[in-house]
């Protein structure tokens, strides 16, 4: 008889399947010509990192070898920009020039340490499209361990996070230049609220203007019950309501400044702003000016002068008396020209500003068009001068050019002179330097046009982004109120600013919550620095994670007033986190089950080697020979058990064939019984005349032992677990979309606690479990469900609180059963003798397989290690086969027959092994699983030799 060829695992390349464009561009890659190899060779490390790596929705990326070759997702493609796809395979350090100054010292301490990294907003230096720009990431990189358990490879997940940076960096710039703007305005501005005109913001100008302090919070006719009559409050009704601004000037108030004092008269220059939201809604109003008060009493003081002097100069003309005295009291500009444009009387200031304008120094009796006759303005002043003559009395604004480059700007009030009789003998001007009121004019108009910009951007920003942004109120007794919830947090939440404005928070919230909340967000106002924290939110579309951003905020008052927050959705993140890590507990529980049974097989070779050998010699007597067959036994079981953990470790691929169900469960009863507990009753209720189920009975009896532990840990008081398993036909329109045909339904069933339908909807996904911590990975029923829908089957639940859940998976039905092989037939007659060298570094290992060679009738040459087979061989032995183990201390064996192949090609080489792992291994090379017996042993060597 010659036994199956065992092919290696990684012959198949399932783990390449899917994956998108990536998964193609990896399959179609010419990987022979980089330092990983053909994906054949790929260790099982390797292929599942890139199996999670294709499957993620997260950008991921594998780094792996010394070199760091790059693999990656769909997701992942995006970042490195137009080095994609040519970054495919390429070592990192050749893609990543550019950084390789950041992220080369964290690979290295990855590598060095074991050790996961993360880090949040890193700035990167990256070059795109030929340009070196600033760009930010959120990144982790996480060892992965190869099979000698050293760090082959960083598993590397992460988002670009520049928008967001860029984007936070602008909205602080701005509001530290409005606020600057605001603090150092030289005039008096507020910020009204709704309709009801509530200060929202006064600056130290306008506190000093109204003498009181505590005006926010208030409304205007509360603040201000002195102006009640003189038409402000109504001034501000309609500009809320016709959306239209008010500018006025020199506008009269009267203000009580001190309660008990006298009423105080004074002038503004006011400006009444609307402040709009995205829709054009008023919902406030910017006051803005200046306190002109010494202005207009300096004005009607000059005003009172002219008229003074309007008079006396008439009455000096009269009389041909010209008192020049009375101008040089006063810095206005002060001129009277005759009708043929000579200066009558010209005083000192307006000497000194024709010296600064025009570089002349005119006097009384000079023709002020002879003292400009070679200046560009001549025609413009004479015109001026033109119009007084004709009888036009007129107010002219006019900016003129120093002879140094300086600019100023006069007012000037132009009139007849005339006789008592009517007749015009003269004009007059009477100017005065307003540059300082236009350069404030013009200062306030660029404020109110930036201001109103910034509003336009902040309210853009505010209602569209993805963001979650809020404005907390800080009241003067420390209690927090929702002020303003932007469209995306109202999206989020369900809540509504117009329902929440002004509420104190703990009748918003629940009591126990409000307090959570409100100690966020006295820690932000008692340090007056912004913090950031996450938390967990429960919203209506299920539980979140956020990332939350509190910015507070200082009011005039010196105290914070106001706090705005930020919140960012990082659900997607923490899940694949956490998937992450449950991930990377499955393999290391893998890479530690496939040590352990290495170990274990070792272990038992020698064992059943030897009770198969006292077997089949008939050691003892009856009872003697029962103890022998009892151990044998329990020694097959526990190979069968070390097979199951190998074949959970490397998750190998399935070997369909027609499974007689009945003996499958009837087989494993036991195994569940001592499984589940004694607090548990299996009741096995399994069909004699089932059909044969198309499935791989290695993976079967994994899935039916994982459902078997989860119904175990349904039932912690105790309680029934049945399985069982019958025929049936589908039909067309099943529950869980099978093809019409005949099914083997095998079914378990636990009296436990049950399953709302929240969990009943995510119970197959991975990794999603409800057991805890640590006490769960989350795949079993995605497991059983995989290989169910693999075989072209499907698994279905149902299940009630309280009452217990039925799980049934659903095997096409077809085909004789395969019976199960006996390992206890008569051992194989060999024809032909000869030499075997032996190689094993275990000597009970090597001591019971030389037994089992002697007695099939070889000489056996023993060696300890592959280095003194190589030297046996090379002095001159010449054995007919080489039995040799894997794994050993120094050389290989699969060294070892790599170089007798080389040097001594036509002497057979025969493998064993107890691990599951086939790297490394050349594929036509015989191997035997340990533990065996005689008869496996026989067999190969037979094929070997011909014998």
């Amino acid at each position: 008889m010659t036994p199956p060829r065992k092919d290696r695992a990684g012959d198949d390349l399932d783990f390449l399947t899917g994956g998108g464009e990536m998964g193609a561009r990896i399959r179609a890659h010419d990987w022979s010509k980089t330092a990983l190899g053909p994906p054949e060779t790929w260790p099982q490390s390797l292929r599942s990192a890139l199996s999670i790596c294709l499957h993620s929705s997260f950008p991921t990326a594998i780094y792996w070898g010394l070199d760091l070759h790059i693999l990656y997702n769909d997701a992942w493609a995006p970042i490195p920009a137009e080095r994609h796809p040519g970054a495919l395979g390429r070592p990192a350090r050749e893609v990543w020039t550019d950084i390789w100054d950041v992220v080369g010292h964290q690979f290295e301490q990855v590598r060095r340490t074991g050790e996961g990294y993360a880090t949040y907003d890193q700035m990167l230096p990256m070059v795109r499209a030929g340009v070196a720009q600033e760009t930010y990431w959120n990144y982790s990189f996480t060892p992965i361990r190869g099979e000698d358990g050293t760090v082959a490879g960083v598993f590397n997940q992460g988002h670009e996070t520049t928008a967001r940076i860029m984007s936070e960096r602008r909205a602080l710039a701005e509001r530290e230049r409005l606020r600057r703007m605001f603090d150092q305005a030289p005039g008096f501005m507020a910020m009204l609220q709704g309709e009801e005109h509530i200060f929202e913001l006064a600056n130290d100008a306008y506190i000093r203007l109204i003498g009181r302090a505590d005006v926010l919070g208030k409304s205007v006719r509360e603040a201000l019950p002195d102006v009640e009559g003189q038409g402000y409050f109504e001034l501000l009704d309609k500009v809320y309501e016709s959306g239209e601004p008010y500018v006025g000037s020199a506008v009269p108030v009267e203000l009580q400044r001190t309660d008990g004092e006298p009423v105080e008269r004074r002038f503004v220059d006011i400006v009444y702003q609307p402040i709009t939201d995205a829709q054009g809604q008023v919902t406030g109003i910017f006051v803005e000016g200046s306190d002109v008060t010494e202005r207009v009493d300096a004005e009607a003081r000059l005003r009172d002068l002219n008229e003074t002097l309007e008079r006396r100069v008439a009455d000096a003309l009269a009389e041909r008396k010209v008192f020049a005295d009375l101008f040089e009291t006063t810095s206005a500009l002060v001129q009277i020209l005759d009708r043929d444009y000579k200066f009558l009387a010209i005083n000192a200031a307006s000497t000194d500003e024709y010296q600064r304008i025009f570089g002349v120094r005119p006097a009384a009796g000079d023709n002020v068009l002879t003292l400009l006759e070679n200046t560009p303005a001549r025609d413009g002043i004479e015109a001026l001068w033109a119009r007084v003559l004709a009888g036009e009395d007129f107010n002219q604004l006019s900016e003129f050019t120093y002879l140094d480059g300086g600019r100023h700007w006069y007012d000037m009030k132009f009139a007849p002179v005339r006789l008592p009789d009517g007749e015009i003998i003269g004009a007059s001007l009477f100017g005065y330097d307003v540059t300082a009121r236009v350069h404030e004019q013009e200062r306030l108009a660029k404020a109110e046009a930036a201001r109103r910009e910034a509003d336009a951007l902040y309210r853009a920003y505010f209602e569209n982004t993805a963001e979650a942004l809020f404005v907390i109120g800080v009241g003067d007794d420390g209690g927090f109120t929702i002020e303003e919830l932007n469209p995306a947090h109202e999206a989020l939440t369900g809540l509504r600013t117009a329902e929440l404005r002004g509420k104190p928070l703990d009748q918003q919230l629940p009591t126990d919550v409000a307090a959570q909340v409100a100690a966020k967000y006295e820690r932000a106002a008692t340090s007056a620095e912004p913090i950031s924290y996450r938390e967990i939110v429960d919203l209506p579309g299920g539980r979140r994670h956020w990332d939350t951003v509190l910015v507070p905020v200082m009011g005039d008052n010196g105290r914070v007033n106001r706090i705005i927050g930020s919140s960012r959705d990082v659900t997607a993140r923490v899940q694949a986190e956490e998937q992450l890590r449950q991930s990377q507990k499955l393999e290391a529980m893998g890479s530690l089950t496939g040590g352990v049974s290495h170990d274990f097989n070792n272990l038992l070779t020698p064992i059943i080697g030897a009770l198969d050998l006292l077997q089949r010699r008939g050691v003892g007597g009856e009872r003697e020979q029962r103890l022998i067959d009892g151990a044998l036994q329990s020694a097959e079981r526990a190979r069968v058990l070390v097979q199951r953990l190998l074949a959970f470790a490397r998750r190998q691929p399935l070997q369909a064939v027609s499974v007689d169900v009945r003996e499958l469960v009837q087989g494993m009863a036991d195994l569940i019984a001592s499984t589940t507990g004694p607090q548990i009753k299996v009741v096995v209720d399994v069909k004699s005349d089932l059909p044969g189920a198309l499935a791989d009975p290695n993976q079967l009896e994994m899935a039916l032992l994982n459902l078997a532990v989860n119904a175990r840990d349904a039932m912690p008081e105790g309680g029934t677990l049945r399985i069982s398993a019958v025929s049936a036909e589908v039909e067309p329109g099943h529950v869980a979309n099978l093809s019409p045909g005949s099914y083997v339904r095998l079914s378990v069933a636990d009296t436990g606690i049950g399953m709302d339908a929240e969990t009943l909807k995510r119970a197959i996904e991975p990794f999603y479990s409800t057991k805890g911590v640590g006490k769960g990975t989350g795949l079993g029923l995605s497991m059983a469900h995989g290989l169910a829908a693999q075989l072209g089957g499907a698994l279905t639940i149902a299940s009630e609180p309280g009452l217990g859940t039925n799980i049934e998976l659903w095997l096409p039905a077809g085909g004789t059963p395969v019976p199960v092989q006996s390992d206890n037939g008569p051992a194989l007659q060999l024809k032909r003798k000869g030499t075997v060298l032996l190689v094993d570094d275990e000597a009970y290992v090597r001591a019971s397989t030389a037994d089992m060679l002697i007695e099939l009738g070889f000489e056996v040459v023993e060696a300890g290690s592959a280095e003194d087979a190589i030297d046996r061989l090379s002095a001159g032995l010449s054995p007919d086969l080489i039995v040799t183990d894997h794994l050993m201390p120094g050389r290989s064996g699969s060294d070892l027959a790599m170089e007798v192949r080389g040097r001594w090609p036509h002497l057979p080489v025969l493998l064993m092994s107890g691990y599951a792992e086939t790297d490394g291994v050349a594929p036509d090379l015989a191997r035997l699983v340990k533990p065996f017996r005689q008869a496996d042993l026989a067999a190969y060597v037979a094929e070997l030799t011909g014998a």
